[in-house]
């Protein structure tokens, strides 16, 4: 198998994103989230991502539905089943071909041993974690999730993506009703994940996933046009809806926008 095999047997499995990230790049990693830690003789993290469907973020964006879009097709089956599944195949397929192959997906937040999902994705080529704290993919912006597959298998490293999709933005910080977010002038804004916890705007667990939260769905409208993934019309249509800590609601009216 070769490196071009394998994003190609990706892709039919599922696969919207593809990169691979050689050992050399990654071996330095902090024990408790080095790919070695947990295969001692990787030589090659392969990074596989499935894109979040625009559609899935919609009935949090109009306050009608949240369980049945998002927090199943965009959030739980995204991760623990279609993910998963594209995973598991990939590595039953390499290791169909002589080469042991370990499947890997941030499921439990307790683990030991955690990879640095957006630091192997930025190096494997996929993209660069902006400053709202969303890896940024040129394809789909923050719309996409990963696993990986260790594998001994010596491959090529793919080129590593230069992004500056945060330059003069700061959407998602001004999106946050919590007030959550702020600039310290470092490469990522500084985040109170107590604030985050009780986020009542379409995080979930815990504000441990912020896809489809005010700020998630901010960086979602702020790239749009930006991203490679395009759509014929705009995500936002109307006023946007926030709750605060107290559960007010309030509404921000919309933004015109330039066409």
């Amino acid at each position: 198998m070769n490196a071009d095999s394998i994003k190609q047997l990706a892709a039919e499995l599922g696969a919207d994103l593809v990169g691979i990230a050689p050992k050399n790049r990654w071996e330095s990693l902090h024990a408790a989230q080095n790919p070695l830690t947990l295969m001692p003789d990787c030589q090659s993290v392969i990074v596989v991502g499935r894109k979040i469907l625009r559609g899935t973020f919609r009935g949090i964006e109009e306050g009608t539905n949240f369980g049945s879009t998002y927090h199943a097709y965009g959030c739980g089956w995204h991760h623990g089943l279609f993910l998963l599944r594209t995973v598991h195949n990939l590595a039953c397929e390499i290791e169909k071909n002589g080469f042991e192959a370990m499947p890997v997906l941030n499921l439990d937040p307790r683990a030991a041993v955690i990879p640095d999902y957006q630091e192997l994705a930025r190096l494997a080529g996929l993209g660069a974690p902006g400053r709202g704290g969303f890896f940024l993919s040129p394809r789909y912006g923050h719309r996409q999730r990963f696993g990986l597959v260790l594998t001994p298998l010596e491959l090529p490293g793919d080129p590593v993506t230069e992004l500056d999709f945060c330059r003069d933005c700061g959407a998602c910080l001004k999106a946050c009703p919590l007030h959550a977010l702020k600039d310290t002038g470092g490469a990522l804004f500084e985040r109170n994940q107590a604030l985050c916890a009780n986020c009542k705007n379409g995080a979930v667990d815990a504000g441990g996933d912020r896809y489809a939260a005010s700020c998630g769905r901010a960086c979602l409208v702020a790239l749009e046009q930006k991203v490679e993934n395009r759509f014929r019309h705009r995500f936002r249509k109307r006023s946007v809806w926030e709750r605060d800590l107290e559960n007010r609601v309030t509404v921000r009216p919309l933004e015109p926008k330039e066409n």
